[in-house]
């Protein structure tokens, strides 16, 4: 393949992922009032597309994350995340199957045990998902660093996380130019039901939600679908209930 015809390749790979088949410049960009996943893995951002907030594509929609991680994100605004050093292909051997677990980073595999960031992508060996993540990066800098712009930040993991992780996050958001709240929710699984254990308002811009759920997650959803539909009502009703620091 020559490089023109490489180029024109990766450019439609990276169109395709972006929903434009024909690969130009993706228009879905942050507005003024946002709707963001910071993860922990891709189940927070499909919660936030099925109910209709989420209008474009950030980082942590399609990546495997802890808290700890997204925190050191803020921190270095990114750097360390899009240093193509540090990223790494998965051995074919060691992936879970034959199109998941395809990259790794190096820097939060020992910060954060983290074997998998990258499932169903491959920033280290493909230009066009490199360029997939740079540009969820690029957006979602320009939602934070935009002064007018108000921003529900939404994080969600059954595995769990100190209170003291989420504050940090919180504080680093409080950084930012943008108006930004965040809600975490921490999923309990092993429960009789989907129901709202604690609700808690650390700051003004940070409320805590401990959410009993019978079944884990699997991949976008709760292993039980009737759990699931429970859980994305319950956000749906968090959601409606706007902070006042957004008011």
């Amino acid at each position: 393949m020559t490089g023109a015809a490489g180029l024109r390749d990766a450019l439609g790979r990276l169109g395709r992922r972006l929903g434009d088949p024909l690969g130009r410049r993706d228009t879905r960009e942050p507005g003024l009032v946002n709707s963001i996943s910071l993860g922990c893995n891709c189940q927070m951002a499909h919660v936030l597309k099925t109910l209709g907030l989420r209008g474009w594509s950030g980082p942590f929609d399609w990546i495997f994350t802890m808290p700890g991680m997204v925190r050191d994100c803020l921190a270095d605004d990114f750097a360390a995340l899009t240093d193509h050093a540090q990223l790494e292909s998965i051995p074919v051997a060691e992936r879970r199957g034959p199109e998941i677990w395809k990259g790794r980073h190096r820097l939060y595999r020992e910060r954060h045990g983290l074997e998998c960031v990258f499932n169903h992508h491959d920033p280290s060996a493909d230009p066009a998902d490199y360029a997939f993540l740079t540009e969820g990066v690029r957006r979602l800098r320009g939602a934070l660093d935009q002064p007018e712009a108000c921003n529900r930040l939404w994080m969600m993991i059954h595995l769990h996380t100190p209170l003291s992780v989420i504050e940090e996050i919180d504080a680093l958001l409080g950084q930012r130019a943008s108006r930004n709240h965040l809600t975490f929710v921490q999923l309990v699984t092993g429960h009789e039901r989907v129901e709202v254990a604690q609700a808690l308002d650390v700051t003004p811009t940070l409320r805590y939600l401990t959410v009993h759920t019978p079944t884990e997650p699997i991949g976008l959803r709760l292993a039980d679908p009737a759990d699931d539909a429970a859980l994305v009502a319950l956000i749906r009703a968090e959601a409606i209930q706007r902070p006042s620091i957004l008011a």
